[in-house]
């Protein structure tokens, strides 16, 4: 889409006065996502760009209640808009409706982070707010925190960018070598193969205590927990962070499973922060995240479906 006419003037504006100068009044016509609308006025239409948001992207969960919540609010209501940068085919500013700033009051209902990491002009004032509103909705777990604190939008599209990667690396074809050379991934594969894979002790794994250690990780660091897998035991890795309210309430319960229920085991595992190897390694993308093996060390369930799993299990134990 290129610049349509309404940008020309208030680029002039914008080049005249102060950004916070410039307010455009106008109707709600459409809701893009869940920090981008669309407002029309005197018969033209811009798009506008929540300043200090940042909702879920496109595939990412809470994406489209993220949207949905923002129509509810906006479509079809008279706002006003604060102009602060001026981007190529949008604009990106502070948005209120009856006398209600939009992007605090998104973040505070729980469907949108505080963008910590964007370009925008927020005042020190206008930050500590936005700031305090998205802890509250996290306190409160309302909306995206209602069981969990899910992956920022910044850190999932960083994820997806290295999944990627990654999987563009598995599919390139090396160029082929002649049949009767040798490289250094041969002598070290050869010295793998000579080496006996040690046989699997069923004995003293059925013997071996449940895990103390809490977490079984450095935070953010991978760990080996299939290491105490056993053949009488279930065990539940149990992703979690200190800074996860939902995580919080959930660790007593997990922790009664592992005191209490003699055919399973609950391994803890830190994710640390958001981007680490851990979440790298296993796809952790919200917490509390729960991969769940059977006594032969097979996955049964993970993520969401882990959690229902668990719960379908639990309640037929206490009704029996």
């Amino acid at each position: 889409m290129k610049l349509n006419r309404i940008f020309a003037p208030l680029f002039i504006l914008f080049t005249a006065v102060s950004a916070e100068a410039v307010v455009v009044r106008g109707i709600v016509s459409e809701v893009r996502n869940g920090q981008s609308i669309v407002v029309t006025s005197g018969g033209r239409q811009l798009n506008v760009m929540l300043q200090g948001v940042a909702a879920p992207v496109l595939n990412q969960e809470f994406a489209d209640v993220s949207r949905t919540h923002l129509a509810n609010l906006v479509l079809d209501q008279s706002v006003d808009v604060h102009f602060s940068q001026l981007q190529k085919e949008y604009v990106i500013g502070r948005v209120v409706f009856n006398q209600t700033d939009l992007g605090l009051q998104i973040i505070r209902d729980g469907t949108a982070w505080f963008d910590r990491v964007g370009n925008h002009s927020l005042t020190d004032e206008e930050r500590a707010l936005y700031s305090e509103a998205e802890r509250l909705a996290r306190t409160e777990m309302r909306g995206l925190w209602t069981d969990g604190s899910p992956m920022p939008p910044w850190e999932w599209k960083r994820a997806e960018e290295a999944k990627q990667a990654a999987q563009r690396l598995t599919t390139y074809k090396p160029r082929r070598r002649p049949a009767n050379s040798l490289d250094s991934a041969d002598i070290m594969l050869s010295k793998r193969a000579a080496v006996p894979a040690r046989p699997h002790d069923a004995t003293a794994a059925a013997s071996r205590p449940k895990p103390s250690a809490r977490p079984l990780n450095v935070p953010g660091q991978d760990f080996n927990f299939q290491s105490y897998f056993t053949r009488d035991r279930v065990s539940i890795v149990y992703f979690y962070a200190d800074w996860c309210p939902a995580c919080r309430s959930l660790n007593p319960v997990m922790d009664a499973i592992n005191l209490q229920v003699p055919d399973m085991q609950v391994l803890f595992m830190n994710i640390g922060d958001w981007n680490t190897p851990v979440t790298r390694q296993y796809g952790v993308n919200s917490v509390p995240y729960l991969k769940i093996y059977d006594k032969d060390g097979s996955l049964v369930a993970e993520g969401r479906s882990a959690r229902t799993w668990l719960q379908q299990v639990m309640a037929q134990r206490v009704s029996k």
